[in-house]
């Protein structure tokens, strides 16, 4: 990882405010991704909130449905988000843009604890699209929540669930200042995204658990989650990166996404740069609609 460059785009649902079902917030982010063409971006869910107040209620109405018409969940995948996503997803798989999608434990059709499968798996058989066969015909890469990866040649775990707001509210000697640098170092020493028993969330498969610690406990070079604590930012602990993107949208007001940003080692004296001075992150916050 150190002589590679890494543009990377982070976005993590819910895509609508949390008493409608206008998906233009995803429509905007996936804008930006098509204007700035990083290469890597990462999506992550939920796509359809299972706490989205009309989701709730069952009155799933679209804002541009002049007749009101209630649509099925699985409606809503098939003509609204899936197709909204193909759109613009397309030129970026263009421009050789790297695409990931993660869903979340929120995601409304998605039964599965953690470790879920990947996104297409988790909708089940019940949900088939051919939107859904072209994102991977586009070479979509769907992952399982959580995933590890290496993204040239650098060290990924990446979650959709919130990983700091368990371990931050189980800490009984709480230190002073920096908690949540705290509180994510307590998961590094840890070597695993959910250390807290019982368990937090709570829907996990113990029997796969194993899935959720870092791949042969070494600490990853970047580890990304979004969380309700504290501000969307980029923080270090240690030698990890730990980026928040916070969430596109707030229950009643716009949201953030990050941009990860990685320069190359140029070497000049004989001394190679750290990680940490050769990364930046940047968290853009959405436009008013």
């Amino acid at each position: 990882s150190d002589d590679v460059s890494l543009h990377m785009m982070v976005v993590a649902g819910p895509y609508c405010l949390r008493d409608s079902l206008d998906f233009s917030p995803l429509e905007q982010v996936l804008r930006h991704a098509a204007r700035e063409k990083p290469q890597v971006l990462i999506v992550m869910g939920p796509f359809l909130d299972a706490n989205n107040q009309k989701v709730c209620s069952g009155e799933t109405t679209l804002p541009n449905d002049e007749d009101g018409e209630v649509h099925s969940f699985q409606e809503i995948y098939t003509e609204h988000v899936l197709p909204m996503l193909h759109k613009y997803l397309q030129p970026l798989r263009r421009a050789s843009t790297e695409v990931l999608l993660m869903p979340s434990l929120d995601e409304v059709l998605c039964f599965h604890p953690l470790p879920q499968p990947p996104f297409d798996a988790s909708l089940g058989p019940g949900l088939e699209s051919d939107h859904l066969a072209a994102l991977k015909r586009l070479g979509v890469k769907f992952l399982p929540n959580p995933a590890h990866l290496r993204i040239n040649g650098v060290a990924v775990s990446v979650t959709s669930a919130d990983a700091l707001t368990p371990i931050l509210r189980e800490i009984v000697l709480r230190p002073e200042g920096r908690k949540i640098e705290e509180a994510l170092r307590l998961l590094l020493q840890q070597k695993t995204l959910f250390p807290v028993l019982p368990r937090e969330p709570a829907h996990v498969s113990e029997a796969r658990a194993a899935t959720l610690d870092f791949v042969e406990g070494v600490e990853p070079q970047l580890c990304i989650f979004p969380s309700v604590t504290g501000n969307p930012t980029g923080v270090f602990v240690d030698n990890t990166l730990f980026v928040n993107p916070g969430s596109v949208c707030r229950p009643m007001v716009l949201g953030s996404f990050a941009e990860v940003w990685l320069t190359p080692n140029a070497v000049s004296d004989g001394n190679a740069k750290p990680f940490g001075d050769r990364v930046r992150v940047d968290i853009q916050k959405l436009e008013k609609l």
